[in-house]
């Protein structure tokens, strides 16, 4: 690792030596992968569902077994887009002077495309002629089948999933089912940021991918874990962090992987060789003080009804039963048929989620600092 890098990453993936845990996720992921299980991944929003994936991938990345492609398909709009998503991840999977890299440019000349390179990067994306109906239907098809027959397994991780309900092609779901259910040596891992949809794709019965997959739970990484996981980093760097400044870091950002992260990377950043709970408050600070736009933006998209229900979740920090009486009367927040339109709409803008997989379902702030922003402001 190099000691001039900040080791708390904020986006990507770099190396195992930058990811915290997950040791049993990590196990279960790969076990159903080799085994060309279909895997559908459940967490909330910035838990670190991205960074699981590429971590499972990379010890393969050099392996001729197996191959491991990963696309983001949040900005397809259609089922045009998505194909070409898939034939661009493909083709850069595969090196043209490689055998097999030649034989997947011969499989889409038929489809006359469109190479174009990113301005930054320089990877190369391809943009297939689809005219017709069919075609949009079958050329997916036609890459996954390919790629199946060829002496090698392939697993696909396609972040975002849920974008397909957003599709003008209706019947987009049965049309990857379809396909999907008769390849024997290509599996997926399908997973999304909006989980209601997610769990509404795989999990009712009325969905073309209804038990169709092995669902996986991401939860949040122990304290204990992450406490390990921050000392280790530092220590390679020479530095050192007190008990009471671990735990604020902890408690503060309740150990939401994004918003840790985030935090220890801002620590990190100060260049204080030994950091105390002081420097922790004055980073608390900062953060608010850095992201406070954005929370007032949220105010300007709320109605005052809906701001002060979203202040009085951040206060309460995890609300079990929003209509009761007590928490009405406690913030008051007008009738329980108001709240329960609040709720909606925090729900519907993503502000907002319900956490139905613990004992007691309960709903919380999604944006961590934003709840300590609204704390803050009570």
């Amino acid at each position: 690792m190099e000691k001039s890098t900040n080791p708390f990453l904020l986006s990507g993936y770099k190396s195992p030596s930058y990811f915290c845990n997950r040791k049993e996720e990590t196990k279960q992921l790969t076990q159903l992968m080799l085994n060309g299980v279909n895997v559908t991944l459940f967490a909330i929003r910035r838990l670190g569902k991205t960074g699981l994936i590429h971590h499972v991938f990379y010890p393969y990345q050099n392996n001729s077994k197996i191959t491991c492609i990963y696309l983001d398909i949040l900005a397809t709009k259609n089922l045009a887009d998505f194909t070409n998503q898939i034939a661009t991840a493909v083709y850069n999977k595969f090196p043209p002077q490689k055998t097999l890299g030649k034989k997947i440019i011969e499989l889409f000349q038929s489809f006359r495309p469109i190479i174009t390179f990113d301005e930054l990067s320089g990877t190369p994306s391809l943009s297939l002629t689809i005219e017709t109906k069919s075609q949009k239907e079958n050329t997916i098809g036609q890459i996954f089948n390919f790629l199946d027959k060829q002496n090698i397994k392939v697993v696909f991780a396609i972040d975002e999933f849920q974008q397909i309900l957003e599709y003008p092609e209706k019947n987009t779901e049965a049309i990857l089912r379809t396909y999907i259910q008769q390849l024997k040596n290509t599996s997926f891992i399908f997973c999304g940021s909006n989980q209601k949809m997610m769990h509404e794709l795989f999990n009712s019965a009325k969905r073309p991918f209804f038990a169709s997959c092995t669902n996986l739970k991401l939860d949040y990484i122990s304290q204990a874990d992450y406490k390990k996981f921050i000392i280790q980093k530092l220590k390679e760097h020479k530095r050192t962090i007190t008990e009471e400044c671990l735990d604020f870091i902890c408690t503060w950002t309740k150990l939401h992987t994004f918003y840790t992260q985030y935090f220890c990377s801002t620590l990190f950043a100060t260049h204080v060789t030994n950091l105390t709970l002081k420097e922790a408050h004055q980073t608390a600070l900062l953060l608010l003080k850095l992201n406070e736009n954005t929370f007032f933006q949220y105010k300007n998209m709320l109605t005052p009804a809906q701001w002060n229900l979203l202040k009085a979740i951040a206060v309460e920090e995890n609300v079990f039963q929003p209509q009761a009486k007590n928490f009405i009367s406690k913030h008051q927040l007008g009738t329980p048929a108001l709240v329960k339109r609040g709720i909606d709409a925090l729900m519907n803008k993503e502000i907002i989620f319900y956490n139905a997989s613990v004992e007691k379902p309960y709903y919380e702030v999604y944006d961590k600092y934003l709840m300590r922003w609204l704390q803050k402001m009570k």
